[in-house]
């Protein structure tokens, strides 16, 4: 598999994992991994700490560079192969626990100084301490909802040999008190761990040399300071509280908190502490990769049960849009033919009053299937600056007099592939909530920059070169409990018949559906910025020809095949292209067009639905017409996103539901293509 620009930082582990063949494994192609096994793939190999993921019911193990030196000379083996094969020596432990976390039957667990025997070194049994915790990874695609096991691990046997060296250094015989002193002093000078002696006035009295190698203090400096100036403010009530349960009595307190690094950063520190004869005796490990590793995997989780949470509301809208875009083809279309025949002003209002009614409906499933991913789009390579320069009429005038509106794009910036009018439609939804939070005035800036993105830490874990296209306002910010629903359909703030709670959901639809995604950041009384992030194109602006007018309806007494399987929509259809002058064939499905096409009858157009029953869908009965009609157009139409593939194959697309002008214009340049482009 070749490594893509978005994976992960490119250490060894990264060009195994993006390097192995796993067709050859029970994981099959990375091309059918699901998205929960993509992203945890991607979370190990950026982080630093030692992870690795067991998945699937095999528990085939992939780890990060962190892990491989636990591993031992198993490494490189162990990629790809199944837990009972890397830790045979004590599967039997680890066997029936991975697979009961698997199945749902127990959660996540936990295990500090974990003493196994296991042979990593040329086969050699050895003793080792781990400290080990295991999470389910959720995995809708999984038979109990769970994928695979997240396993992070630290190896101990360090800390733990030598927590037992001091305790024995304490229980020794008196006539090995010199020899063993010696030895203390090697382990005190050597040891990574700090290891201190303080007194429970918050003074440190004795430090090891790795205090200074951590926190960059002199010993002098760390002696003079109270224990109050290093640690950190928020961690003084428990870190005090631990302190006094050894003054109590409590022979072994164990706790966490964070020490300042004399560069003011923050190291977090894992304590050991035992008290003896007034004096306080610590064993300090750093612990902030560890503590780094941890927020990494929440946000991730964060983000995963976000995105899926999404994905599943836009199913469910998708759907819904899709079958009433259907409806509203049938009564605006039906509209548009009273009105052609409506004589009086009464009817003609009532007519009118259809048509707005009908418009309006369009506009909600167009931002309903833009969430949903599903809108049938029509992109075209863009220069952002020349677009935005077009659109700043438009946006001002959805803003108000009192707001001042700026536009800053460098010339320098990418290309980008998008469908102008859902690009356009977006900047409005922004510009107007903008507008909106500011009733007394106030400032939106647009600005658009270059940006390469490399997750885990970047929106829906997108990766890779973007033009990333700001929208800032200086309004009343928003709350951090809504920030989450900014994007999700029907959510608003507005009062009642003030707003649809669609225009940022299209927002979010739009970007998600061009390959990228969109960022809220905002606080209370500061203003919000929205970011759209949209994938740089790889193809160049080509400019677009200025086209004379197409003629309206029709001109050399075409006829045309019209297949739908919707009889409603088939019905108005046939009417419109017939007030158009076209002569309209019908059949309700790709298997009847066929047959009248084999029949030999004139057929100059094939205005075919893309969604439909039975083997053929409208994209497959396209590419039979112009392998076997050569001679014979095709346009097709569909309000879903199935019809991208349409737009991929070359084939003209109108988006549902139209107007007879646009049916008009859309049919005149796929009987002309040489007008048209094509």
């Amino acid at each position: 598999m070749v490594l893509p620009q978005h994976a992960a930082p490119a250490g060894e582990m990264a060009l195994l994992v993006y390097g192995k063949d796993w067709s050859q494994t029970p994981l099959g192609a990375p091309e059918t991994w699901s998205s929960s096994l993509r992203h945890s793939v991607a979370l190990i190999l950026a982080a630093a700490f030692p992870m690795a993921i067991r998945w699937g019911p095999e528990l085939i193990f992939i780890y990060n560079d962190a892990y491989r030196p636990i591993l031992g000379d198993k490494h490189p083996h162990a990629l790809g192969s199944p837990l009972s094969s890397v830790w045979g020596e004590i599967y039997g432990e680890l066997g029936p626990l991975n697979q009961a976390i698997l199945r749902g039957e127990r959660g996540a667990y936990f295990s500090e100084d974990q003493r196994w025997r296991v042979r990593r070194r040329g086969g050699r049994e050895e003793e080792a301490r781990f400290t080990i915790s295991y999470s389910p990874i959720p995995d809708e695609t999984a038979p109990n909802g769970i994928g695979g096991v997240l396993t992070t691990c630290i190896e101990t046997t360090e800390r733990v040999q030598t927590e037992q060296a001091l305790r024995t250094i304490n229980d020794t015989l008196e006539e090995q008190v010199e020899f063993r002193t010696r030895e203390r002093d090697r382990i005190w000078q050597v040891s990574e761990d700090l290891l201190g002696v303080s007194n429970f006035d918050g003074y440190f009295i004795s430090i090891n040399p790795a205090w200074t190698q951590l926190l960059g203090w002199s010993e002098a400096e760390i002696k003079a300071q109270h224990v109050d100036q290093l640690r950190h403010p928020d961690d003084k009530a428990h870190s005090q509280e631990g302190r006094a349960r050894l003054a109590a009595g409590v022979p072994t307190v164990r706790m966490e908190n964070r020490f300042r690094h004399k560069d003011g950063s923050w190291r977090w520190i894992y304590w050991t502490m035992t008290a003896e004869h007034g004096l306080i005796y610590v064993i300090g490990r750093h612990v902030t990769a560890e503590k780094e590793a941890a927020a990494i995997l929440q946000r991730t989780q964060e983000q995963l049960a976000q995105s899926q949470k999404m994905e599943a509301i836009g199913q469910l809208t998708g759907g819904i849009a899709h079958d009433f875009n259907n409806l509203l083809m049938i009564v605006s279309g039906n509209a548009e033919v009273l009105a052609r025949q409506a004589g009086g002003p009464r009817a003609r209002r009532a007519i009118e009053a259809i048509e707005l009614a009908a418009a309006h409906g369009e506009n909600l499933t167009r931002q309903l299937l833009s969430f949903s991913r599903r809108q049938a789009l029509n992109p075209m390579v863009i220069d952002l600056g020349e677009r935005l320069a077009t659109f700043r009429d438009l946006l001002a005038s959805s803003a108000r007099g009192d707001i001042t509106l700026t536009i800053d794009i460098p010339p320098d910036i990418w290309p980008v592939s998008v469908d102008l009018a859902e690009l356009e439609l977006a900047l409005v939804n922004v510009t107007v909530n903008a507008r909106d939070a500011m009733p007394n005035g106030g400032t939106i800036a647009i600005a658009g920059r270059n940006v390469e993105l490399r997750p885990p830490n970047t929106p829906d874990g997108i990766a890779g070169r973007f033009v990333a296209l700001s929208i800032a306002d200086s309004g009343c910010g928003i709350e951090p409990e809504i920030l989450p629903k900014v994007f999700e359909p029907f959510f608003t703030t507005k009062g009642v018949d003030q707003g649809t709670g669609l225009g940022l959901s299209q927002v979010y639809g739009f970007s998600r559906q061009s390959g990228g995604s969109v960022a809220v950041t905002s606080r209370p009384g500061e203003g919000t910025v929205i970011t759209i992030y949209l994938p740089k194109s790889p193809e160049p602006v080509i400019p677009q020809p200025v086209l004379p007018p197409a003629a309206e309806g029709a001109v050399n007494d075409e006829t045309i095949l019209l297949v739908e399987d919707n009889a409603d929509v088939l019905e108005v259809a046939a009417i419109s292209l017939e007030q158009l002058g076209y002569h309209v064939r019908s059949a309700d499905n790709a298997a009847a067009a066929l047959r009248l096409l084999e029949q030999g009858e004139r057929i100059d157009l094939v205005f075919s639905d893309v969604v439909m029953p039975g083997e053929l869908d409208g994209i497959a009965l396209a590419r039979r017409v112009r392998r076997d009609y050569p001679g014979v157009r095709v346009l097709l139409t569909s309000g879903y996103a199935a019809a991208a593939s349409a737009a991929e194959g070359g084939f003209p697309i109108l988006r549902k539901p139209y107007r007879l002008a646009a049916l008009s214009r859309a049919v005149r340049d796929a009987l002309d293509p040489q007008r048209a482009g094509n």
